[in-house]
């Protein structure tokens, strides 16, 4: 069965997209995006972190860490925003001062407030601040607010979430997202899809224009299908589908004439030899393979190409498509 048939069109886009602007050992970071949530950006998608679990499952990232994003513990937001309040009245009305602090009188207040022509006094008590650390001290970037008039160096910080909860730092509740690297498995690498992008990349190369996963209407049934490769050249299109599968099915062994018909379009079918063997076996047909599978399809509307291995693959598909 080739890969189109049992995969929707959206995993195979992204499955593309994967195999293009990733390299092996690239390393994808969470991130948060206010009103979506935590995602991951891979090339110019951006991926939900659910959406990520799942190929991590599928085996096409390995977990190297993870990143703590601090949430609602009431119902799960990511969303917060940070708010900040006097200690001493609670109002938001807040101004960020450089603190300067009298030691004699204990009083402080912005920088701006000591200044005069001859150097810094005490509004208070109107003695000269000479030395820093004997006289006064400068304890650096704080806060006073405009209704009390209070200075103080740390506001009070509640959090807010997009539904309204209201939250202190300590009441805050943490999720866990994993930093993760772009390592295929095995079974990945060896599936029908990973080959499709790989024949891609190979007739790319051959200066062939190759779309993968291509979505198709028939002229006939006004029908939507997907092939594993739609091949450009010199002004026609060729389907390519690829049976890697050792199991045999007459439904997908059926498939590339109602597609050459439907779409009006020479399909090339690649077999791997497995897949031949299991045709040939079932219609228990003596003879060679290729051969007695091609004699089953018209010539002009289905060509059989039977493959070893990946190499093999692309050397035969390049020469029947430079015979075509």
């Amino acid at each position: 069965m080739s890969f189109g048939e049992d995969a929707s069109l959206m995993e195979l886009r992204q499955l593309e997209l994967l195999g293009k602007v990733l390299k092996p050992g690239q390393e994808i970071r969470p991130h948060h995006i206010r009103g979506i949530g935590i995602v991951y950006s891979i090339g110019e998608l951006t991926i939900r972190e659910d959406r990520l679990l799942s190929l991590i499952r599928r085996g096409f990232f390995r977990v190297k860490g993870y990143i703590s994003f601090p949430i609602c513990p009431v119902c799960g937001d990511v969303d917060l925003s940070l708010n900040v309040y006097c200690p001493n009245c609670n109002s938001q009305d807040l101004l960020k001062v450089d603190i300067v602090i009298h030691y004699e009188c204990h009083y402080a207040d912005d920088i701006s407030a000591f200044r005069r022509p001859e150097g810094l006094v005490c509004p208070v008590c109107e003695r000269s601040l000479k030395v820093v650390g004997v006289d006064y001290g400068r304890p650096g970037i704080g806060y006073k607010c405009n209704n009390c008039l209070s200075v103080f160096q740390f506001p009070l910080i509640e959090f807010t979430c997009s539904r309204g909860h209201l939250l202190r730092l300590d009441e805050l509740a943490l999720h866990r997202s994993p930093v993760v690297v772009y390592e295929p498995s095995s079974t990945i690498r060896d599936s029908a899809a990973w080959k499709v992008l790989e024949l891609v990349e190979a007739l790319s190369s051959h200066g062939y224009k190759a779309e993968p996963f291509a979505l198709l209407m028939g002229t006939v049934t006004r029908a939507e299908y997907v092939v594993d490769v739609l091949v450009h050249r010199s002004g026609k299109r060729f389907a390519v589908l690829v049976f890697n599968k050792s199991n045999f099915s007459p439904e997908s062994f059926s498939r590339p004439i109602t597609l050459a018909l439907d779409l009006q379009m020479p399909i090339l079918v690649l077999m791997s030899k497995e897949y031949a063997e299991g045709v040939t076996k079932f219609l228990r047909q003596e003879g060679k393979s290729e051969q007695r599978i091609q004699n089953l399809f018209p010539s002009e509307l289905v060509r059989i190409v039977i493959y070893e291995n990946e190499a093999d693959m692309v050397v035969k598909l390049l020469n029947v498509l430079e015979k075509l």
